[in-house]
């Protein structure tokens, strides 16, 4: 690999096993994004709770083993009980999304779904789930069924198949009611180009072509007229700033759809960049 990944890999192992050794430091206080959605996760990645009524609490990605308590902590402080968790979705199969995975499904119950594509993390290749002894064996119960709909009390949540960042990597896009009516809100599961240069894929004995799969599905995605941005990552969009400044209506998170677009294309001219080299 080129001294430029191996530098940056470095980083981001220090960083992960630092907030894993430090999981306090991580702590946000959860608040109400709009409609059924809410934020549950932290200062780094992402969970968002979907209360769908008598159907039951639906959390995308869980975060760390460490940052359980948190998650859990954030859910009640709403006014939600984490054993009503009924599923599950996990965007990919890294440890920062589904490091807790076990510990939400024996509390709860739930049902979890992956990736078809992702499987093989679990099965085969655990080194690709990054400091995998932080991610207790859990079971898969489903795959997606992408391009479909799942209802969930008043909301949908449609899982979209977006490649690169994984092989499996998914992405959400959920309608939730809002003042009469309804808005689109988008979480891209795994935007992040760490681990898609030539020579890291190749160490990783991954398939090149992951490059030209995450372009398309970017340039699928940007299509997508998206009013609520969901960032899997704090660092990706300014919604941890947006909710500090909601006035409770959810107004604040609401985009012209040039926030989401604007993300897709940064991310492309990212990946020609990375195919070029």
């Amino acid at each position: 690999m080129k001294e430029k990944d191996i530098l940056r890999l470095k980083a981001l192992y220090e960083k992960l096993q630092n907030y894993m050794d430090h999981p306090w430091m991580l702590k946000h206080r959860p608040f109400h994004v709009v409609g059924d959605v809410y934020f549950v996760g932290n200062n780094y990645v992402s969970s968002f709770l979907i209360d769908g009524g008598k159907d039951g609490l639906l959390l995308i990605d869980c975060a760390f083993q460490e940052t359980a308590y948190l998650l859990f902590d954030s859910i009640r402080a709403l006014g939600f009980d984490p054993a009503n968790i009924r599923r599950l979705f996990l965007s990919h199969g890294h440890v920062d999304h589904c490091g807790a995975a076990r510990l939400v499904q024996e509390y709860s119950g739930c049902e979890v779904f992956l990736g078809e594509r992702d499987h093989f993390f679990f099965t085969e290749r655990p080194d690709l789930i990054l400091f995998e002894k932080h991610v207790p064996r859990f079971r898969i119960h489903h795959f997606y069924e992408y391009d479909r709909p799942v209802v969930w009390g008043s909301t949908s949540v449609t899982p979209v198949l977006t490649p690169g960042h994984t092989p499996g990597t998914t992405s959400f896009l959920i309608h939730t009611p809002y003042r009469g009516d309804s808005v689109t809100c988008a979480m891209h599961g795994g935007i992040g180009i760490n681990g898609l240069s030539r020579e890291e894929l190749t160490e990783n004995r991954l398939p090149l072509s992951l490059q030209q799969e995450f372009l398309n599905s970017l340039e699928r995605m940007k299509k997508e007229k998206v009013e609520v941005i969901l960032a899997s990552h704090a660092h990706q969009y300014n919604m941890l700033e947006r909710a500090a400044e909601d006035d409770g209506t959810g107004a604040a998170f609401l985009d012209d759809g040039t926030g989401w677009s604007g993300m897709m294309e940064k991310h492309i001219a990212l990946v020609k960049e990375l195919m070029g080299e």
